[in-house]
């Protein structure tokens, strides 16, 4: 029996002091979408330090308080998403990376005004904010 392979993304909801969230844009090819930071795990690499280090990456940015929060499986990409809420480390010194074109601290009362990545996105932020 041939198994099938799979990736695994990781992503944060990363909440600063006034517990507010932080999400980036895509450029216009992805429709100036918002959505949550993180990525793939490196192969070898631990659940939450992947996490971790996809942070820092496209935001420059420490997190603690790590907790998963949700898990999607993306059957076309052949992927599962684990959905982690964490802390921010202040002081928030943003650098985003080239694949992003903007990031915005949001409030969850600014949820119906966000053009997600993902649909499912607003879902997450009501249930866990």
């Amino acid at each position: 029996m041939v198994h099938m392979k799979a990736k695994i993304g990781e992503y944060a909801i990363v909440l600063n002091s006034k517990k507010e969230f932080l999400i980036l844009q895509w450029g216009s090819e992805k429709k100036n979408a918002w959505h949550f930071l993180g990525g793939r795990l490196n192969k070898g690499e631990k659940a939450i330090e992947g996490l971790v280090r996809e942070v820092k990456e496209e935001a420059n940015l420490e997190i603690y308080d790590i907790k998963p929060i949700f898990t999607k499986i993306f059957t076309k990409e052949r992927k599962y998403g684990v959905f982690f809420i964490a802390k921010a480390k202040e002081p928030y010194n943003i650098k985003i990376s080239d694949e992003h074109q903007k990031f915005k601290w949001f409030k969850k009362s600014d949820l119906n005004k966000i053009n997600f990545w993902q649909p499912f996105y607003k879902k997450i932020l009501e249930d866990n904010l």
